[in-house]
C-alpha cells in the first residue's frame, strides 16, 4: 500500500515537473518564429506584465 502511494507522488511529481520544464520547451519548437517575431512578442509580453502589475498597484492602494 505504502509502495502505491509512493509511486503515485513520485508519477505526479514527474507530470507537474513535465509540465513546468519540457513542455513549454516542446512548443517553442514545434514551429519556426522569426528573431523578429520573437522580439515583437518578448515586448508584447513585457507590455502586459507591466500593465497587470499597475492594475494590481491601483487595486491596492
Amino acid at each position: 500500500m505504502a509502495e502505491r502511494d509512493d509511486l503515485e507522488k513520485m508519477l505526479k511529481k514527474l507530470k507537474k515537473d513535465f509540465q513546468k520544464n519540457i513542455q513549454p520547451v516542446l512548443k517553442k519548437h514545434s514551429y519556426f518564429v522569426s528573431k523578429g517575431e520573437r522580439a515583437r512578442l518578448k515586448r508584447a509580453k513585457a507590455i502586459r506584465r507591466m500593465r497587470r502589475r499597475e492594475r494590481q498597484l491601483s487595486r491596492a492602494a
